[in-house]
């Protein structure tokens, strides 16, 4: 009689390590395959079959019994592929492309190494494989991009460059004393020059919302201010073709709208700026707004031009597309339709046209609605029983362009007695207003129609009599990114709209009456809400 209970616990433990071991195997995401040193499959597991486009790994060891036989799409990296291992025994992280069971091609990234004996003679082969063809997809799709925006940015720069030439020069020569055919000949130049700053422009702002980099503010934006801007911008080129030029008469009209104003007025413009110019002389063009369905605000473009083909239409969004305008008179670069629908969709809006030949077009764009602010505030305010008290006299200097804004703080502030509110709508006049009052405070907004608001407020750190006044950037930019960058470049705190009444005047007391330490306190707390 012999106990054998030893052997039989290493039996199981055996057992069950196989056990493991072969069900890892089995439901491994990754392929897993031996070998023999000839090449000869010894087994494969389910996933290798799918990457390969087999049913089962039956399926693939019966009709590829040896490893040789998959077919590579560069036969060479194949050859580089056996003389690594030979060399030294195993090779990692090894990408290339191989042919599927269907003849699709696909990425494939392997690790691979030789088992040896105690004599150091390779028993056989094992590895895993991996489909990294996604990845690859993405990085060549970000790799193009790039290539696109270092491109771009290379043309704009070389074309910048001697168009500046071209149309100083041209202007000095309008300037002076020229016959009548150089003062046409000097038209064509500024036109064709001016034409081609425009395409530039556009080309960019296309490329830049492709890539992900163009910036947008959203905030309510109330329709008519919008409307009266983008219409008064047009007056002389409609007053130059004597067209009649019309919108909505609701100065007090309190309808909003979440999009970034400077682009949501840019679209106006392109939108007026073709009626415009394909209305023919003496024409008449509208703009009107309404409320869809409770979510979204149609804003129209009206004309009584010769309309556009319904065979047409399709090709309106279409870039450098002029639907066969470029062989008439009217400047155009085919551009401005397609930057108008790539702006309007990144707003989370759509942008469409109803047109009838013989009887005009309605270009319409429907953005999402927004409450009005000051409405908001005022709710607010009665929740509370008032608005919050400042204490202590107080200057504070407002930077922002956008009139609702503006209107916003003021509201806000009309019940402080002690606070006297300066504003500005353009960056390089809030520079001299904060040099000429030294204000106790600057409320900065970073859309600024002539400099960035991180230009002024690297500016204002700059100098040595600005550079102690604190700045309280508010944007619509809530990215944790974004709020470290000011952070970074000098920024005592950072509130997001829509602005909260109560965290509002609480980062006011605290940057204007405690210093450094609990402004930064209420900063902390700002940056640490957004990144949540």
């Amino acid at each position: 009689v012999h106990d054998i209970t030893e052997r039989k616990r290493a039996e199981e433990a055996l057992r069950q390590a196989e056990q493991k071991y072969r069900d890892m195997f089995e439901n491994a995401i990754e392929g897993m395959f031996q070998t023999t040193p000839e090449g000869k499959f010894l087994s494969v597991n389910p996933a290798l079959a799918r990457i390969h486009g087999f049913d089962s790994p039956e399926e693939l060891m019966r009709e590829v019994t040896d490893i040789g036989q998959m077919v590579y799409v560069d036969p060479e990296r194949r050859n580089e592929f056996k003389r690594l291992i030979e060399a030294q025994g195993y090779v990692e992280l090894f990408e290339y492309q191989i042919y599927r069971k269907d003849r699709s091609k696909i990425w494939i990234c392997e690790n691979s190494r030789g088992v040896r004996n105690a004599n150091g003679a390779i028993l056989y082969y094992e590895g895993t494989v991996e489909d990294i063809t996604e990845r690859k997809r993405v990085e060549e799709i970000e790799r193009a991009n790039k290539a696109k925006s270092e491109f771009l940015s290379r043309v704009s720069h070389e074309l910048r460059t001697p168009l500046n030439a071209i149309l100083g020069f041209g202007q000095l020569l309008e300037r002076q004393s020229a016959t009548e055919q150089q003062r046409v000949r000097i038209g064509h130049i500024m036109t064709a020059g001016r034409h081609l700053l425009e395409l530039i422009n556009e080309v960019l702002d296309i490329s830049r919302i492709e890539a992900g980099r163009m910036q947008l503010s959203l905030e309510p934006v109330r329709v008519t201010d919008a409307i009266r801007d983008a219409l008064e911008l047009m007056r002389p080129l409609a007053a130059g073709r004597n067209t009649q030029l019309s919108g909505p008469c609701l100065p007090t009209d309190n309808t909003y709208v979440m999009a970034d104003r400077q682009r949501f007025k840019q679209v106006l413009l392109n939108l007026l700026t073709n009626a415009v110019k394909y209305t023919p002389r003496s024409g008449r063009v509208s703009v009107s707004f309404a409320l869809r369905d409770h979510q979204t605000i149609r804003v129209a473009v009206s004309d009584n031009g010769p309309g556009i083909a319904e065979e047409k239409v399709s090709r309106l969004f279409t870039p450098f597309d002029r639907l066969g305008a470029e062989q008439s008179t009217v400047q155009g670069t085919g551009l401005g339709l397609a930057l108008c629908q790539r702006l309007i969709q990144a707003m989370s809006g759509a942008i469409g046209v109803d047109s009838v030949v013989g009887q005009g077009s309605t270009f319409w764009v429907d953005v999402p609605c927004a409450k009005s602010p000051l409405d908001r505030i005022a709710a607010r305010a009665a929740e509370r029983g008032g608005i919050e008290q400042i204490v202590g006299e107080r200057t504070i200097l407002y930077v922002e362009d956008n009139l609702s804004n503006l209107t916003l703080i003021e509201q806000m502030l009309a019940e402080q007695p002690h606070v006297r509110l300066i504003t500005a709508m353009q960056g390089r006049l809030a520079l001299d207003l904060a040099r000429q009052h030294s204000p106790d405070l600057i409320l900065l907004d970073l859309h600024l129609p002539d400099v960035p608001g991180w230009t002024v407020l690297a500016q204002l750190k700059h100098e040595e009599t600005t550079r102690h006044i604190p700045v309280v950037v508010i944007s619509a930019d809530a990215t944790s990114q974004q709020v470290k960058r000011l952070m970074a470049a000098g920024a005592r705190a950072y509130l997001t709209k829509p602005i909260e009444v109560t965290e509002f005047f609480r980062v006011i007391e605290q940057t204007t009456s405690n210093g450094n330490g609990n402004g930064q306190v209420a900063l902390d707390r700002k940056v640490e809400a957004v990144q949540t």
